[in-house]
């Protein structure tokens, strides 16, 4: 593919897949991976990178989902962390992972754990109730089917590479929905010199990546790229396109032209429409295949998100 043609798969795509508020950075590695007999060769370059992604999205990958807990007055002060822990472990039921690597299992070793956190925070305890949060409550998920196992080890291993060393946490698996799932409560306080935790949008979308990575690294097909990129949409829809989108399998080209949509789904349609085309003008069976592949994805049938309740 000619420099030109590369540039402009690289730049669609960029916009696709990795939000403005990333300034255009990617993740520090990803995970296409061909298996050579017993050797794993993980391709890291930009379009492997890119070409991974396109195909992930394309055939519609379980997205991960990485959210933060915003339940009024959560993480502020050591009175809502214990409640918390108390809350995730089931009242001691349910076994409770540390950033140590401690199984903590019970009732006692709970509070016990909880007073180690108040005290060893750079040699400050964090108050029992707090103007600020203390601690933030994460949800790490992926759709049904995906195994229990498999998702409580790639959050371990995503919350190590994020905040080992950096900041107190601890996590467990629920299993009591149709989709597994792990808590985890991060203090803000870093444990040496540094800043408290304030994740923003950017950080959010980074953790999906990093988390949907860890998934694919124990062979858990996993994606975790923007709504807009995938055609949802969170805004509500008029009355009549509700009832529409009900009636019709809905595609992109239907939807941009019937149902309002939010301004960067239209963006993404057109980034799409160009990143074909670029592909399309490139020598390469591979980038031919991938643009074939987006001109079904954009032709096929999109699920939509649910009106938002008044």
């Amino acid at each position: 593919m000619g420099r030109d043609h590369e540039d402009q798969v690289v730049y669609w795509a960029e916009k696709l897949f990795y939000p403005v508020s990333l300034k255009g950075k990617v993740p520090k590695k990803d995970t296409t991976s061909k298996k050579l007999g017993a050797r794993t060769v993980k391709a890291l370059t930009s379009g492997a990178r890119i070409q991974a992604q396109i195909a992930r999205t394309t055939r519609r990958t379980p997205e991960v989902m990485v959210k933060i807990t915003n339940r009024l007055g959560a993480g502020k002060g050591m009175a809502a962390i214990r409640e918390h822990l108390s809350y995730i472990s089931r009242n001691g039921k349910l076994e409770l992972e540390t950033d140590t690597g401690e199984l903590i299992s019970d009732k006692p070793s709970i509070l016990e754990y909880s007073h180690e956190w108040k005290a060893q925070v750079r040699g400050k305890q964090i108050p029992e109730v707090s103007k600020r949060r203390e601690a933030f409550n994460m949800i790490l998920s992926m759709p049904a089917g995906t195994p229990d196992k498999a998702v409580k080890d790639a959050a371990r291993a995503f919350l190590e590479e994020e905040f080992g060393g950096k900041h107190r946490y601890c996590f467990t698996l629920h299993t009591d929905t149709d989709k597994p799932h792990v808590h985890a409560c991060v203090l803000a306080a870093p444990v040496k010199k540094g800043k408290r935790l304030n994740p923003r949008k950017a950080d959010l979308q980074r953790w999906r990546e990093g988390f949907a990575e860890q998934l694919r690294d124990i062979g858990i097909d996993a994606n975790a790229t923007p709504r807009r990129t995938r055609g949802v949409t969170q805004s509500p829809l008029k009355q009549a396109g509700h009832h529409v989108s009900k009636r019709h399998s809905m595609t992109f080209e239907h939807i941009s032209q019937n149902v309002p949509w939010d301004k960067d789904c239209n963006v993404a349609i057109e980034a799409w429409k160009q990143l074909v085309k670029a592909l399309r003008e490139s020598p390469s069976e591979s980038n031919n295949k991938a643009a074939e592949s987006i001109e079904k994805f954009i032709a096929s049938p999109v699920v939509r998100s649910s009106p938002r309740k008044r």
